[in-house]
């Protein structure tokens, strides 16, 4: 995939309106790059999270299924938004509903301040996946509104960065915070809290793009497939995708406390910074220019499931080496699959249901996200972290292979 193809990192499901004449070209470069800072902030509060695990187990005495049911809930609260409220701004503006988004992530971010049990942690979780669905699809349509027309692949180069990067920061930013402060549970969210409010404040002067229908009414958007000898293919390519976020969302889960019990790391920082590693490298992955071959449908396959093995064996043999080269691998692999896999998702869409296909494209994702990822959690409590952590693996393989034995046809090249 050349850094000119288009890419949509996070559910591009609104159709963009042409920009108002009034808006000028320095009002809206500006807009541009405050859109992209505000989806950084938000993807930042999605891993957030992932240092904390061990104080919040610590103190309110849940196990690794109370950790994997904390993201579940963030990946189902980003699913439903997305499937109910992603034409949200399409009918109320861009503007608005980003404000409107931001406040009910405070909400949520007040909510863990105040959370003294797992319930409180869940629902908090939960809310904010409502508010981050809603601010992704509305951040993406905005981006590629506001962009320079000279320049189509801005929004999408832009997203990729914002989405990612802001994923990878928000890990090593609670870890930080819990390296150097006393109560990080309480004090990563105090500041939070503060960034969510210079973020409204930001889109207050962005630029609004659409013009206001009269009107609202939520609509579900139905999951489609593709006809003909296309269907086969593109359930390959969820699979892919499935198995790709199937390593993010153990990432995000439970791999600090297997960076802790495994590789012997206590230091919050640091097993944060380990985490992040495979943020950065399906952001490089996708930014960066890499040789055609990485283009071709099993480049990614191949590269995740060679990274998996390589950090798999780093987590059972302790080494900390391999395991960060893993990671490093299966985050490039990641960052291959999901960029073909939108890629050719838009390819294969009906542009008059274009939207429909990428929902269903970013349901297998996140169900990815959160159904291997809960059974890793059942596993683990169950047969420990070997026994687990390798049922797993293979899992990942072999939807690996028959997504890839699926998606494998020749005629249609991203």
């Amino acid at each position: 995939m050349n850094a000119d193809d288009e890419r949509a990192p996070a559910m591009t499901t609104i159709t963009p309106r042409k920009r108002g004449r009034t808006t000028s070209r320095r009002s809206t470069r500006i807009g541009f790059w405050l859109v992209a800072a505000v989806y950084a902030v938000v993807m930042m509060g999605g891993t957030l999270p992932i240092p904390l695990y061990r104080f919040w187990s610590a103190s309110m005495h849940f196990g690794s299924f109370g950790t994997t049911a904390i993201f579940a809930v963030y990946a189902f609260g980003v699913l439903v938004s997305l499937l109910v409220f992603a034409s949200l701004s399409d009918q109320l503006g861009r503007r608005p509903v980003l404000i409107g988004a931001l406040i009910v992530l405070g909400i949520s971010t007040a909510v863990f301040l105040v959370a003294g049990d797992l319930t409180g942690l869940l629902i908090a979780r939960f809310v904010f996946g409502l508010a981050a669905g809603v601010i992704t699809a509305t951040a993406n349509a905005a981006l590629a509104e506001l962009a320079r027309k000279d320049k189509p692949q801005a929004a999408s180069t832009m997203s990729t960065v914002a989405n990612m990067g802001g994923l990878g920061l928000g890990s090593i930013a609670a870890g930080t915070v819990a390296r150097f402060f006393s109560d990080p549970t309480h004090e990563v969210f105090w500041w939070y809290l503060i960034v969510v409010g210079l973020a409204v404040v930001a889109v207050i002067v962005v630029p609004e793009t659409v013009k206001k229908e009269a009107g609202f009414h939520a609509e579900v958007r139905r999951p489609s497939l593709p006809g003909g000898h296309d269907r086969r293919m593109f359930l390959g390519i969820l699979g892919l995708v499935l198995a790709a976020f199937a390593v993010n969302g153990v990432f995000s889960s439970l791999v600090p406390a297997f960076v802790q019990n495994q590789l012997h790391i206590d230091d919050a920082l640091a097993s944060a910074a380990l985490v992040s590693i495979v943020f950065f490298a399906a952001l490089l992955a996708q930014v960066l220019p890499h040789p055609r071959i990485a283009d071709g449908p099993l480049a990614g396959p191949v590269i995740l499931i060679a990274g998996s093995i390589v950090f798999e064996t780093g987590l059972l043999a302790g080494s900390v080496s391999l395991f960060i080269v893993g990671t490093v691998v299966a985050g490039a692999g990641v960052g291959l699959v999901f960029g073909r896999g939108i890629g050719v998702t838009q390819r294969l869409a009906d542009p008059e249901r274009r939207a429909d296909m990428v929902a269903t494209y970013f349901l297998a994702a996140y169900i990815g996200s959160t159904v291997p990822t809960l059974g890793l959690g059942i596993l683990n409590q169950t047969l420990g972290t070997t026994a687990s952590t390798l049922i797993l693996f293979v899992v990942i393989v072999v939807i690996t292979a028959i997504g890839s034995g699926l998606a494998a046809r020749r005629g249609l090249r991203q």
